[in-house]
């Protein structure tokens, strides 16, 4: 069963489509993650985060909807936000180890890469939120890796389960999550079963279309392999 929305502990978490996440908290604090697909009407982002520059993860069509004078924009690499923003006021870099306090959220940049390549080491990152006693992984794209090992006292974790290059395994992703071992897990970065694929106009590779960049899959095939974990997996219907 799919839902729009699930709240755990008091934040609510939506899947817009890719990776990208509206989560906001009890107080009404919003906080966008690789905004490349919105809904009608999407409310303002207190805080955007951007993990890489893939086009399926930065466009700036899709930050300026949801953007104003008072919301802060942060990517692992300062010529993502020169790409993603025309206006770098409240716009900063968070690079991996590092950690930024938004006052109502801290962020930590954490590795992100695939040993098999497309997602290089060094090109990206993913982010630690945290907001008021929740703990928040956003792994951005990523496999298992070793770095993993190191997070603690995660309560929901974000991660792909798929994409177009093969790099992203989703055998490897079960693993990683069990490594982690969140409360809550949210599987992002597939193309539903039900939606037709993406046609794709002129050279591939230089494609906007961000359902390019990922395929069909069934996110059912992940919840035998966390019964008895005490891992929930949460299987959101994309709003867009």
């Amino acid at each position: 069963m799919e839902d729009k929305s699930i709240v755990f502990n008091g934040i609510k978490y939506e899947w817009l489509g890719q990776s990208t996440m509206r989560i906001t908290t009890a107080d009404g604090y919003i906080i966008y993650t690789d905004p490349v697909m919105l809904d009608a009407n999407p409310p303002r982002a207190d805080l955007v985060l951007i993990t890489h520059h893939h086009v399926d993860h930065c466009l700036p069509e899709f930050i300026s909807p949801i953007r104003d004078e008072n919301t802060k924009v942060a990517a692992f690499h300062e010529s993502y936000l020169k790409y993603c923003v025309q206006d770098i006021k409240g716009v900063r870099t968070i690079k991996v180890g590092q950690t930024v306090d938004f006052g109502q959220a801290k962020v930590t940049g954490t590795e992100a890469y695939t040993p098999r390549g497309f997602h290089m080491k060094g090109e990206g990152c993913g982010f630690l939120i945290e907001t008021g006693t929740q703990k928040i992984y956003f792994s951005g794209d990523t496999t298992n890796i070793a770095e993993m090992e190191a997070l603690k006292g995660v309560d929901v974790a974000i991660l792909p389960i798929c994409d177009n290059a093969y790099a992203i395994d989703t055998k490897e992703i079960i693993k990683a999550v069990k490594v982690i071992s969140p409360a809550l897990f949210i599987p992002v970065h597939y193309t539903p079963v039900d939606e037709p694929e993406p046609k794709v106009k002129g050279d591939i590779f230089f494609s906007k279309d961000p359902k390019f960049y990922t395929r069909k899959e069934n996110p059912l095939i992940l919840l035998p392999h966390f019964e008895n974990t005490g891992i929930k997996v949460a299987i959101l219907k994309k709003l867009t």
